[in-house]
């Protein structure tokens, strides 16, 4: 997968086709399993099988299991205020009335617990199910609860059978590319002429979605690692693209202190050590996005001659490390040990599999 990012660009993108592909696949399986079982088992409407698996499917394991697992909690509440609805059918309570006030119960519900949100839906399937000419309510809103079921374990199971989603992979693909954007917007505010405001607002508006994204495919990432963890082995790396989404957070903190310094440092944006600077942190991003996606290590040299500033008759000293720009060794520090940390994340991850 190939992971691009503009400079100036309103958002952080990733070439997704293939894992898009891979998941259109699992997706028309899933249609044609839970259709063949629910009609294998002589269930009289498939199709509410079928929708169950559309519903809790994703595109990896990892969040496929979160989802179904919600979905699983909110159909048993759905079930049971469904039923309840279907009894008050039987003795007599207004169908609408009834049907009416479950469904926003239900609904008013789910913005307070999140695991809800399937509940409405399934109260509805349930409670259509007085339609059926010929079928006592009660036994077709239990067929409909086996249906859902079916979906919901079809979409579970083929989850787990195509692993090859590779979310853990995705996430690395995900950082390089927020590494890449960061690179990009670094050369662009250390560059001779400012930026726009209203371009530096959207590129900050770009990064923090990403970053967001950032730590959703982390969770799912880490929870497809445990699934396919061997048995026995060390818990250590438990979490892991979770720390390695915090890491990237502090880095784009960190490369955000850079601009900090060249709109309030005295010396001019043209100054030759604001490209020098450029350089050196833009290559330290740029070969760190490398070795998320490689087994190449981090080129940080360029950048750790800005970490300690030499005195100004110290001859030993180049003239990088003699660097004009105030406070520039700190903030080169924090980037420095966050992006090697990264890497050290990465290495230990490669040497645990």
């Amino acid at each position: 997968m190939t992971a691009t990012a503009t400079v100036g660009s309103p958002r952080v993108q990733t070439d997704a086709r293939p894992t898009n592909w891979h998941h259109g696949v699992q997706l028309a399986i899933a249609v044609l399993v839970s259709y063949l079982a629910s009609a294998a088992l002589g269930l009289p409407e498939s199709l509410w099988a079928v929708m169950s698996a559309l519903i809790v499917m994703r595109p990896t394991a990892g969040s496929t299991l979160g989802a179904g697992w919600e979905r699983m909690r909110g159909t048993l509440a759905g079930t049971l205020f469904g039923l309840g609805g279907v009894w008050l059918h039987h003795i007599g309570v207004a169908t609408p009335l009834a049907t009416l006030g479950i469904v926003a119960l239900l609904a008013l519900s789910s913005a307070r617990f999140p695991a809800m949100r399937s509940a409405p839906i399934t109260a509805l399937i349930v409670l259509s199910s007085g339609g059926m000419a010929g079928q006592p309510a009660l036994r077709v809103a239990l067929l409909r609860v086996m249906e859902i079921a079916i979906g919901v374990a079809t979409g579970l199971a083929i989850s787990l059978i195509g692993l090859a989603s590779r979310a853990h992979a995705r996430f690395d693909t995900a950082c390089a590319a927020v590494l890449r954007h960061i690179a990009g917007e670094m050369q662009r505010d250390l560059g001779a002429e400012p930026p726009a405001p209203q371009q530096k607002e959207a590129a900050a508006a770009a990064l923090r979605l990403a970053l967001r994204e950032l730590a959703l495919l982390a969770v799912s990432a880490d929870r497809e690692a445990r699934l396919l963890r061997r048995p026995g082995s060390p818990r250590s790396n438990d979490g892991e693209c979770a720390r390695a989404a915090r890491l990237m957070a502090r880095i784009a903190q960190d490369a955000g202190l850079f601009t900090r310094l060249v709109d309030s440092a005295p010396l001019a944006r043209d100054d030759a050590a604001w490209r020098a600077l450029a350089l050196a942190a833009g290559r330290a991003l740029e070969t760190t996005a490398d070795s998320m996606e490689s087994e190449v290590s981090p080129d940080l040299n360029a950048l750790r001659r800005f970490c300690a500033q030499g005195a100004p008759g110290d001859t030993a000293q180049s003239a990088v490390a003699r660097s004009p720009i105030p406070w520039v060794a700190p903030a080169a520090r924090l980037l420095m040990e966050d992006l090697a940390g990264l890497a050290r994340l990465r290495a230990a991850a490669d040497a645990a599999a």
